[in-house]
């Protein structure tokens, strides 16, 4: 529970503004509770980033074994899945790991080097949909799947960034439509 609503709290204020006494208040849980099951906020925070890594991590792997799907298809599903509650939400949040990748990459090593891990194990999933719509000939044997698996990854977290900016839907449009009409043919 303290995870859940740390998590949650994290997502909206970022880890530095988040305090751990909020937590314990909102959790109704005695302080020495929180000690009990975490070290310290770091381990705190980096088992909230553990469970943000796990629910992304599971809803890939249920697109990348749905083969009654093309990949490209599963794959622009994956992607559009974290955006819908994002957009409902009237583009607050964003992704908790792209959030937290800002906001601690430069200060926290630990942080950093656990979020580069998880960064990475998306982009090996999403090269292996590219690999597999390219031996099915949904995609150019020329493109090199590896560089377009880093640069979808990439360019989908700018995405939601420019949504949060933006408060509208519009550069998610233009992401499918360059991604899926242009770049992915």
């Amino acid at each position: 529970m303290m995870l859940e609503i740390g998590a949650r709290l994290i997502h909206q204020k970022g880890y530095n503004y988040t305090g751990i006494q909020e937590i314990l208040k909102e959790a109704k849980v005695p302080k020495g509770s929180f000690y009990f099951y975490f070290k310290s906020k770091e381990d705190f925070g980096l088992q909230v980033i553990d469970q943000y890594a796990n629910h992304i991590g599971n809803t890939l792997q249920n697109y990348l074994s749905d083969n009654t799907l093309s990949p490209l298809t599963r794959l622009k599903l994956f992607l559009n899945e974290f955006l819908a509650s994002f957009i409902e939400n009237d583009y607050q949040g964003g992704c908790p790991l792209g959030n937290l990748a800002l906001e601690l990459a430069d200060t926290h090593e630990i942080f950093r080097q656990k979020l580069t891990d998880i960064f990475e194990s998306a982009i090996k999933a999403i090269h292996a949909l590219l690999d597999q719509a390219q031996k099915q000939g949904d995609l150019p044997s020329e493109k090199d799947t590896k560089d377009l698996a880093q640069f979808l990854f990439f360019s989908w977290e700018g995405l939601i960034m420019q949504m949060k900016i933006s408060k509208t839907s519009q550069p998610l449009d233009q992401f499918n439509r360059v991604v899926f009409e242009q770049l992915l043919v």
